[in-house]
Protein backbone atom coordinates (compact mmCIF):
# COMPACT_ATOMS: atom_id res chain seq x y z
CA UNK A 1 0.00 0.00 0.00
CA UNK A 2 1.34 3.72 -0.93
CA UNK A 3 2.86 5.33 2.13
CA UNK A 4 1.78 8.51 0.97
CA UNK A 5 -1.19 9.44 -1.77
CA UNK A 6 -0.80 12.40 -4.07
CA UNK A 7 -4.64 13.20 -4.87
CA UNK A 8 -3.99 15.59 -7.76
CA UNK A 9 -2.72 12.16 -9.60
CA UNK A 10 -4.15 8.66 -10.41
CA UNK A 11 -7.66 7.08 -10.50
CA UNK A 12 -9.27 8.57 -7.23
CA UNK A 13 -11.77 5.97 -6.63
CA UNK A 14 -8.66 3.81 -6.14
CA UNK A 15 -6.86 6.27 -4.65
CA UNK A 16 -9.50 6.96 -2.01
CA UNK A 17 -9.43 3.07 -1.21
CA UNK A 18 -6.00 3.09 0.00
CA UNK A 19 -6.11 6.51 1.52
CA UNK A 20 -9.06 5.19 3.67
CA UNK A 21 -8.36 2.02 4.59
CA UNK A 22 -5.70 2.79 7.72
CA UNK A 23 -8.20 5.36 8.55
CA UNK A 24 -11.23 2.60 9.04
CA UNK A 25 -8.38 -0.05 10.45
CA UNK A 26 -7.36 3.38 12.75
CA UNK A 27 -11.06 4.40 13.84
CA UNK A 28 -11.63 0.91 14.76
CA UNK A 29 -8.39 -0.28 16.88
CA UNK A 30 -10.16 3.04 18.63
CA UNK A 31 -12.95 2.16 18.86
CA UNK A 32 -11.97 -1.45 20.13
CA UNK A 33 -9.64 0.06 22.78
CA UNK A 34 -12.56 2.51 23.79
CA UNK A 35 -14.94 -0.86 24.08
CA UNK A 36 -11.76 -2.41 25.92
CA UNK A 37 -12.14 0.40 28.56
CA UNK A 38 -15.99 -0.85 29.15
CA UNK A 39 -15.55 -4.13 28.90
CA UNK A 40 -12.69 -4.25 31.30
CA UNK A 41 -14.91 -2.13 33.84
CA UNK A 42 -17.80 -4.31 33.11
CA UNK A 43 -16.23 -7.38 33.77
CA UNK A 44 -13.76 -6.95 37.19
CA UNK A 45 -15.28 -3.87 38.82
CA UNK A 46 -19.38 -2.93 38.01
CA UNK A 47 -21.96 -1.62 35.68
CA UNK A 48 -21.01 1.74 38.24
CA UNK A 49 -17.84 1.97 36.75
CA UNK A 50 -19.09 1.74 33.97
CA UNK A 51 -21.78 4.51 34.46
CA UNK A 52 -18.69 7.31 36.24
CA UNK A 53 -17.21 6.30 32.39
CA UNK A 54 -19.74 7.18 30.54
CA UNK A 55 -21.06 10.02 32.35
CA UNK A 56 -17.81 12.05 31.48
CA UNK A 57 -18.25 11.52 27.49
CA UNK A 58 -20.54 14.87 26.69
CA UNK A 59 -18.16 16.57 28.38
CA UNK A 60 -14.78 15.58 27.39
CA UNK A 61 -16.23 16.26 23.86
CA UNK A 62 -17.47 19.41 24.51
CA UNK A 63 -14.35 20.65 26.03
CA UNK A 64 -11.83 18.88 23.66
CA UNK A 65 -14.24 19.16 20.20
CA UNK A 66 -13.86 22.51 19.70
CA UNK A 67 -10.05 22.68 19.05
CA UNK A 68 -10.39 19.63 17.18
CA UNK A 69 -12.22 21.71 14.73
CA UNK A 70 -9.32 23.86 14.57
CA UNK A 71 -7.20 20.45 13.68
CA UNK A 72 -10.21 19.68 10.96
CA UNK A 73 -9.76 23.22 9.18
CA UNK A 74 -5.75 23.37 9.69
CA UNK A 75 -6.16 19.71 7.14
CA UNK A 76 -7.84 21.41 4.58
CA UNK A 77 -5.99 24.32 4.58
CA UNK A 78 -2.93 22.29 4.28
CA UNK A 79 -4.09 20.15 1.56
CA UNK A 80 -5.18 23.38 -0.45
CA UNK A 81 -1.61 24.30 0.32
CA UNK A 82 -0.20 20.85 -0.94
CA UNK A 83 -2.33 20.61 -3.93
CA UNK A 84 -1.01 24.39 -4.59
CA UNK A 85 2.72 23.50 -3.96
CA UNK A 86 2.82 26.53 -1.53
CA UNK A 87 6.29 25.55 0.31
CA UNK A 88 6.11 28.81 2.90
CA UNK A 89 2.60 28.68 3.74
CA UNK A 90 2.62 24.70 4.66
CA UNK A 91 5.56 25.35 6.52
CA UNK A 92 3.98 28.39 8.69
CA UNK A 93 0.62 26.54 9.27
CA UNK A 94 2.63 23.62 10.69
CA UNK A 95 4.80 24.97 12.78
CA UNK A 96 1.90 27.07 13.98
CA UNK A 97 -0.23 24.43 14.74
CA UNK A 98 1.84 22.48 16.85
CA UNK A 99 2.53 25.33 18.96
CA UNK A 100 -1.08 26.16 19.15
CA UNK A 101 -2.15 22.86 19.73
CA UNK A 102 -0.12 22.56 23.35
CA UNK A 103 -1.35 25.80 24.10
CA UNK A 104 -5.12 25.11 23.92
CA UNK A 105 -4.42 21.74 25.51
CA UNK A 106 -3.18 23.61 28.59
CA UNK A 107 -6.31 25.16 28.84
CA UNK A 108 -8.39 22.13 28.59
CA UNK A 109 -6.23 20.92 31.70
CA UNK A 110 -6.87 23.95 33.57
CA UNK A 111 -10.28 24.31 33.17
CA UNK A 112 -10.71 20.00 33.79
CA UNK A 113 -9.52 20.58 36.95
CA UNK A 114 -11.60 23.22 38.30
CA UNK A 115 -14.46 22.83 36.66
CA UNK A 116 -15.02 19.34 36.40
CA UNK A 117 -17.49 18.86 39.48
CA UNK A 118 -19.50 22.03 37.65
CA UNK A 119 -20.07 20.28 34.83
CA UNK A 120 -21.12 16.90 36.44
CA UNK A 121 -23.58 18.64 38.20
CA UNK A 122 -24.88 20.39 35.39
CA UNK A 123 -25.51 16.81 33.57
CA UNK A 124 -26.98 15.63 36.87
CA UNK A 125 -24.77 12.87 36.96
CA UNK A 126 -26.35 10.36 39.45
CA UNK A 127 -24.85 9.95 42.90
CA UNK A 128 -23.68 6.63 42.69
CA UNK A 129 -21.39 7.39 39.58
CA UNK A 130 -20.29 11.06 41.07
CA UNK A 131 -17.01 10.72 42.50
CA UNK A 132 -15.59 8.12 39.96
CA UNK A 133 -16.45 10.60 37.27
CA UNK A 134 -14.68 13.26 38.91
CA UNK A 135 -11.95 11.19 39.13
CA UNK A 136 -11.59 9.67 35.33
CA UNK A 137 -12.15 13.06 34.14
CA UNK A 138 -9.84 15.17 35.67
CA UNK A 139 -7.25 12.74 35.14
CA UNK A 140 -8.09 12.37 31.52
CA UNK A 141 -8.08 15.81 30.76
CA UNK A 142 -4.58 16.37 32.10
CA UNK A 143 -3.81 14.77 28.99
CA UNK A 144 -5.55 17.62 27.22
CA UNK A 145 -2.03 18.88 25.29
CA UNK A 146 -1.09 15.43 24.33
CA UNK A 147 -3.92 14.56 22.80
CA UNK A 148 -4.34 17.70 21.23
CA UNK A 149 -0.89 17.11 20.01
CA UNK A 150 -1.40 13.86 18.62
CA UNK A 151 -4.86 15.35 16.66
CA UNK A 152 -2.81 18.51 15.05
CA UNK A 153 -0.23 16.53 13.76
CA UNK A 154 -2.43 13.65 12.26
CA UNK A 155 -4.21 16.48 10.78
CA UNK A 156 -0.47 17.30 9.12
CA UNK A 157 0.49 14.01 8.29
CA UNK A 158 -2.84 12.97 6.50
CA UNK A 159 -2.99 16.44 4.71
CA UNK A 160 0.26 15.08 3.01
CA UNK A 161 -1.42 12.17 1.78
CA UNK A 162 -0.27 9.68 4.19
CA UNK A 163 -3.16 7.86 6.82
CA UNK A 164 -0.47 4.76 7.53
CA UNK A 165 1.81 6.23 10.08
CA UNK A 166 -1.31 7.44 12.06
CA UNK A 167 -2.79 4.07 11.93
CA UNK A 168 0.73 2.71 13.16
CA UNK A 169 1.15 5.09 16.32
CA UNK A 170 -2.73 4.53 17.22
CA UNK A 171 -2.05 0.76 17.31
CA UNK A 172 1.06 1.15 19.31
CA UNK A 173 -0.49 3.48 21.66
CA UNK A 174 -3.86 1.10 22.27
CA UNK A 175 -2.21 -2.23 22.74
CA UNK A 176 0.15 0.41 25.85
CA UNK A 177 -3.61 1.11 26.60
CA UNK A 178 -5.23 -2.56 26.95
CA UNK A 179 -1.82 -3.92 28.55
CA UNK A 180 -1.75 -0.86 31.52
CA UNK A 181 -5.86 -1.28 31.37
CA UNK A 182 -5.00 -4.85 32.40
CA UNK A 183 -2.10 -4.27 34.96
CA UNK A 184 -3.54 -1.45 36.66
CA UNK A 185 -7.01 -2.90 37.13
CA UNK A 186 -5.36 -5.87 39.18
CA UNK A 187 -2.91 -3.41 41.13
CA UNK A 188 -5.47 -0.33 41.79
CA UNK A 189 -8.72 -0.69 43.82
CA UNK A 190 -9.73 1.97 41.89
CA UNK A 191 -10.71 0.57 38.74
CA UNK A 192 -11.18 3.92 36.76
CA UNK A 193 -8.64 5.44 38.02
CA UNK A 194 -6.55 2.89 36.55
CA UNK A 195 -8.28 2.66 33.18
CA UNK A 196 -7.90 6.79 33.24
CA UNK A 197 -3.94 6.71 33.90
CA UNK A 198 -4.18 3.61 31.09
CA UNK A 199 -5.85 6.31 28.53
CA UNK A 200 -3.81 8.98 29.36
CA UNK A 201 -0.21 7.49 29.07
CA UNK A 202 -1.40 5.55 25.70
CA UNK A 203 -2.09 9.53 24.09
CA UNK A 204 0.93 11.00 25.58
CA UNK A 205 3.05 8.05 23.71
CA UNK A 206 1.16 8.48 20.27
CA UNK A 207 1.23 12.27 20.38
CA UNK A 208 5.49 12.46 21.04
CA UNK A 209 5.09 9.42 18.04
CA UNK A 210 2.98 11.55 15.84
CA UNK A 211 5.58 14.28 16.48
CA UNK A 212 8.62 13.14 15.57
CA UNK A 213 6.85 11.69 11.92
CA UNK A 214 5.82 15.43 12.04
CA UNK A 215 9.27 17.11 12.43
CA UNK A 216 10.77 14.26 10.07
CA UNK A 217 8.60 15.24 7.13
CA UNK A 218 9.27 18.64 7.08
CA UNK A 219 12.75 18.72 8.60
CA UNK A 220 11.52 20.99 11.55
CA UNK A 221 13.71 22.08 14.52
CA UNK A 222 12.22 22.63 18.15
CA UNK A 223 14.08 25.35 18.70
CA UNK A 224 13.38 27.23 15.44
CA UNK A 225 9.51 25.83 15.29
CA UNK A 226 8.08 28.20 12.49
CA UNK A 227 5.30 30.52 14.11
CA UNK A 228 3.52 33.21 11.83
CA UNK A 229 0.25 35.05 13.45
CA UNK A 230 -0.86 35.28 9.39
CA UNK A 231 -1.14 31.47 10.04
CA UNK A 232 -2.64 31.84 12.78
CA UNK A 233 -5.22 34.41 11.61
CA UNK A 234 -5.79 31.70 8.35
CA UNK A 235 -6.31 28.79 11.30
CA UNK A 236 -8.33 30.15 13.29
CA UNK A 237 -10.52 32.11 10.26
CA UNK A 238 -11.23 29.13 8.59
CA UNK A 239 -10.67 26.50 12.42
CA UNK A 240 -13.22 28.64 14.17
CA UNK A 241 -16.35 27.60 12.11
CA UNK A 242 -15.47 24.12 12.50
CA UNK A 243 -14.30 24.55 16.43
CA UNK A 244 -18.21 25.77 17.15
CA UNK A 245 -19.53 22.98 15.24
CA UNK A 246 -17.66 20.47 16.57
CA UNK A 247 -18.79 21.63 19.96
CA UNK A 248 -22.34 22.17 19.03
CA UNK A 249 -23.03 18.45 19.60
CA UNK A 250 -21.77 17.76 22.35
CA UNK A 251 -23.24 21.39 23.67
CA UNK A 252 -26.37 20.02 22.40
CA UNK A 253 -26.42 16.24 23.81
CA UNK A 254 -25.75 18.14 27.18
CA UNK A 255 -29.55 18.32 27.87
CA UNK A 256 -29.85 14.98 26.27
CA UNK A 257 -26.86 13.37 28.77
CA UNK A 258 -28.76 14.86 31.52
CA UNK A 259 -32.10 13.30 30.59
CA UNK A 260 -30.07 9.60 30.39
CA UNK A 261 -28.85 10.10 33.73
CA UNK A 262 -32.01 10.81 35.08
CA UNK A 263 -32.93 7.39 34.26
CA UNK A 264 -30.18 5.87 36.30
CA UNK A 265 -27.27 3.83 36.11
CA UNK A 266 -28.64 1.14 33.81
CA UNK A 267 -29.15 3.91 31.24
CA UNK A 268 -26.02 5.51 31.24
CA UNK A 269 -23.87 2.01 31.20
CA UNK A 270 -26.43 0.74 28.19
CA UNK A 271 -26.26 4.58 26.27
CA UNK A 272 -22.39 4.46 26.54
CA UNK A 273 -21.66 1.04 25.23
CA UNK A 274 -24.08 1.85 22.51
CA UNK A 275 -21.83 4.82 21.62
CA UNK A 276 -19.04 2.62 21.62
CA UNK A 277 -20.69 0.14 19.21
CA UNK A 278 -22.04 3.01 17.14
CA UNK A 279 -18.50 3.56 16.36
CA UNK A 280 -17.50 0.78 14.37
CA UNK A 281 -20.43 2.45 11.88
CA UNK A 282 -18.26 5.55 12.41
CA UNK A 283 -14.94 4.40 11.45
CA UNK A 284 -15.89 3.75 7.71
CA UNK A 285 -18.23 6.22 7.29
CA UNK A 286 -16.06 9.11 9.10
CA UNK A 287 -13.22 8.32 7.00
CA UNK A 288 -14.47 9.13 3.85
CA UNK A 289 -15.95 12.29 5.02
CA UNK A 290 -11.77 12.97 5.94
CA UNK A 291 -11.14 11.92 2.40
CA UNK A 292 -13.48 14.74 0.98
CA UNK A 293 -11.80 17.36 2.62
CA UNK A 294 -8.59 15.90 1.72
CA UNK A 295 -9.37 15.19 -2.05
CA UNK A 296 -11.20 18.19 -3.20
CA UNK A 297 -9.18 20.18 -1.24
CA UNK A 298 -5.70 19.28 -2.84
CA UNK A 299 -7.45 19.27 -6.56
CA UNK A 300 -9.47 22.80 -5.57
CA UNK A 301 -5.43 23.79 -4.78
CA UNK A 302 -4.21 22.40 -8.41
CA UNK A 303 -7.61 24.04 -10.04
CA UNK A 304 -8.54 20.36 -11.39
CA UNK A 305 -12.34 20.97 -10.99
CA UNK A 306 -13.47 17.62 -12.63
CA UNK A 307 -11.16 15.70 -9.93
CA UNK A 308 -13.32 17.79 -7.55
CA UNK A 309 -16.70 16.50 -8.42
CA UNK A 310 -15.15 12.83 -8.71
CA UNK A 311 -13.98 13.13 -5.39
CA UNK A 312 -17.72 14.30 -4.05
CA UNK A 313 -19.11 11.88 -5.44
CA UNK A 314 -17.20 8.80 -4.79
CA UNK A 315 -17.03 9.62 -0.94
CA UNK A 316 -20.83 9.97 -0.62
CA UNK A 317 -21.82 6.66 -2.32
CA UNK A 318 -19.15 5.22 -0.52
CA UNK A 319 -19.94 6.77 2.82
CA UNK A 320 -23.46 6.13 2.59
CA UNK A 321 -23.15 2.34 1.61
CA UNK A 322 -21.03 1.69 4.45
CA UNK A 323 -23.87 3.59 6.50
CA UNK A 324 -26.48 1.75 5.52
CA UNK A 325 -24.59 -1.74 5.92
CA UNK A 326 -22.75 -1.59 8.79
CA UNK A 327 -25.70 0.14 10.85
CA UNK A 328 -28.27 -2.42 9.41
CA UNK A 329 -25.93 -5.48 10.64
CA UNK A 330 -25.00 -3.98 14.22
CA UNK A 331 -28.17 -3.27 15.08
CA UNK A 332 -29.48 -6.75 14.52
CA UNK A 333 -26.32 -8.06 16.55
CA UNK A 334 -26.72 -5.48 18.74
CA UNK A 335 -28.36 -7.22 21.72
CA UNK A 336 -24.88 -9.58 21.85
CA UNK A 337 -22.49 -6.86 21.27
CA UNK A 338 -24.13 -4.92 24.35
CA UNK A 339 -23.76 -8.07 26.35
CA UNK A 340 -20.33 -8.87 25.56
CA UNK A 341 -19.47 -4.94 26.64
CA UNK A 342 -21.68 -4.89 30.25
CA UNK A 343 -20.94 -8.27 31.33
CA UNK A 344 -23.09 -10.04 33.69
CA UNK A 345 -26.39 -9.32 34.87
CA UNK A 346 -26.78 -6.37 32.45
CA UNK A 347 -30.40 -6.95 31.07
CA UNK A 348 -31.67 -3.80 32.20
CA UNK A 349 -28.51 -1.82 30.48
CA UNK A 350 -28.99 -3.77 27.32
CA UNK A 351 -32.39 -2.59 26.82
CA UNK A 352 -31.53 0.86 27.05
CA UNK A 353 -29.06 0.38 24.37
CA UNK A 354 -30.83 -1.39 22.04
CA UNK A 355 -32.95 1.39 22.34
CA UNK A 356 -30.49 4.56 21.46
CA UNK A 357 -28.91 1.38 18.37
CA UNK A 358 -31.82 1.47 16.85
CA UNK A 359 -32.45 5.67 17.06
CA UNK A 360 -28.58 6.13 15.89
CA UNK A 361 -26.83 3.38 14.92
CA UNK A 362 -29.99 2.01 12.63
CA UNK A 363 -30.03 4.97 10.78
CA UNK A 364 -26.30 5.60 10.61
CA UNK A 365 -26.18 6.32 6.76
CA UNK A 366 -27.83 9.76 7.59
CA UNK A 367 -24.92 11.15 9.63
CA UNK A 368 -22.76 9.40 7.13
CA UNK A 369 -23.93 11.34 3.97
CA UNK A 370 -24.21 14.74 6.25
CA UNK A 371 -20.40 14.25 7.14
CA UNK A 372 -19.34 14.05 3.12
CA UNK A 373 -21.67 16.92 2.22
CA UNK A 374 -20.26 19.12 5.22
CA UNK A 375 -17.00 18.43 4.46
CA UNK A 376 -17.60 19.49 0.55
CA UNK A 377 -18.99 22.53 1.97
CA UNK A 378 -15.79 22.93 4.14
CA UNK A 379 -13.54 22.51 1.25
CA UNK A 380 -14.94 25.25 -0.97
CA UNK A 381 -13.90 27.33 1.73
CA UNK A 382 -17.15 28.12 3.63
CA UNK A 383 -16.75 26.42 6.94
CA UNK A 384 -19.12 29.16 8.53
CA UNK A 385 -22.31 27.68 6.43
CA UNK A 386 -21.94 24.42 7.76
CA UNK A 387 -22.06 26.05 11.30
CA UNK A 388 -25.11 27.88 10.84
CA UNK A 389 -26.27 24.62 9.08
CA UNK A 390 -25.42 22.82 12.78
CA UNK A 391 -26.75 25.72 15.19
CA UNK A 392 -30.27 25.51 13.79
CA UNK A 393 -30.37 22.19 13.62
CA UNK A 394 -28.62 20.46 15.91
CA UNK A 395 -28.46 22.74 18.70
CA UNK A 396 -31.25 24.78 18.25
CA UNK A 397 -33.27 22.04 17.11
CA UNK A 398 -32.41 19.40 20.24
CA UNK A 399 -33.05 22.11 22.29
CA UNK A 400 -36.43 23.04 21.27
CA UNK A 401 -37.37 19.38 21.53
CA UNK A 402 -35.67 18.70 24.75
CA UNK A 403 -38.32 21.62 26.51
CA UNK A 404 -41.26 20.79 24.11
CA UNK A 405 -41.48 16.90 22.36
CA UNK A 406 -39.63 15.07 25.49
CA UNK A 407 -41.78 16.67 27.86
CA UNK A 408 -45.00 15.38 26.35
CA UNK A 409 -43.17 11.96 25.81
CA UNK A 410 -41.22 11.32 28.65
CA UNK A 411 -39.32 8.03 27.93
CA UNK A 412 -36.41 6.51 26.91
CA UNK A 413 -37.48 6.36 23.07
CA UNK A 414 -38.77 9.90 22.36
CA UNK A 415 -35.44 11.27 23.89
CA UNK A 416 -33.35 9.46 21.26
CA UNK A 417 -35.71 10.09 18.52
CA UNK A 418 -33.90 13.51 19.11
CA UNK A 419 -30.73 12.39 17.47
CA UNK A 420 -32.76 11.14 14.17
CA UNK A 421 -34.91 13.93 13.63
CA UNK A 422 -32.27 16.32 13.80
CA UNK A 423 -29.87 14.62 11.64
CA UNK A 424 -32.54 14.67 8.87
CA UNK A 425 -33.25 18.26 9.26
CA UNK A 426 -29.20 18.45 8.81
CA UNK A 427 -28.79 16.25 5.62
CA UNK A 428 -31.81 18.61 4.11
CA UNK A 429 -29.57 21.71 4.17
CA UNK A 430 -26.36 20.42 3.64
CA UNK A 431 -27.64 19.22 0.25
CA UNK A 432 -28.86 22.27 -0.29
CA UNK A 433 -25.85 24.55 0.08
CA UNK A 434 -23.33 22.15 -1.37
CA UNK A 435 -25.47 22.25 -4.61
CA UNK A 436 -25.21 25.94 -4.62
CA UNK A 437 -21.24 25.87 -3.89
CA UNK A 438 -20.56 23.37 -6.42
CA UNK A 439 -22.50 25.58 -9.07
CA UNK A 440 -20.04 28.23 -8.16
CA UNK A 441 -16.89 26.44 -8.20
CA UNK A 442 -17.96 24.91 -11.77
CA UNK A 443 -18.54 28.27 -12.72
CA UNK A 444 -14.59 29.30 -11.26
CA UNK A 445 -16.13 31.50 -8.18
CA UNK A 446 -15.04 30.34 -5.05
CA UNK A 447 -13.31 31.23 -1.98
CA UNK A 448 -9.79 31.56 -2.38
CA UNK A 449 -7.96 30.57 1.35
Amino acid sequence: MVKKIDATKGPILRLIIFYCIPLIIGTLVQTLFNAVDVAILGNMADSTSVASVGATTAIFYLLVNGFMGIASGLQILLARYIGARDTKRILDSVGTSLICSVVFGVIIAVLGLFLTPVFLNLTNCPDDCYDGAVIYLRIYLASAPAILLYNFGSSVIKANGDTQRPLYYMIFGGALNLVLNIILCIILPQKVVAVAVATAVSQIVSAVLTVKRVFKIYDLNLKKLPFSFSSLASMMRFGIPLAITNTLYPLANLQIQSAINSFGSAAVAGSSAATNIEGIASAFTSSFANATSVFMSQNIGANMPDRVKKSFFHNLWLAISMGLLLGGVLYLTGEFWLSMLLGQDSAEAVKFGMVRMFFVTLVYFIAAANGVLSNAIQSFGYPLVSSICSIFCVLIFRIIWMNTVYPAFPNFHCLNACFTVSWILLLLCNIAFSAVFFKRYLKGKYKHL
